[in-house]
């Protein structure tokens, strides 16, 4: 039983130590979005066409 665990466990284990970890993930605060990226952005979180609007020109200005 043991020497299953080392075979398949022990390298599985050091092979997923090489991912980056969750704390690597780049800040996309700077991204810029395309008009159709920002209209899809701002129709979900917004559902009133004024809303939408007021979304759209907060971001490009």
């Amino acid at each position: 039983m043991i020497k299953y665990f080392i075979v398949f466990f022990l390298p599985l284990f050091i092979v997923s130590c090489g991912y980056p970890d969750v704390d690597n993930v780049p800040d996309f605060k700077d991204a810029k979005l395309t008009d159709e990226e920002l209209l899809d952005y701002c129709s979900i979180s917004n559902t009133d066409k004024k809303d939408i609007d007021k979304c759209i020109n907060d971001y490009k200005s």
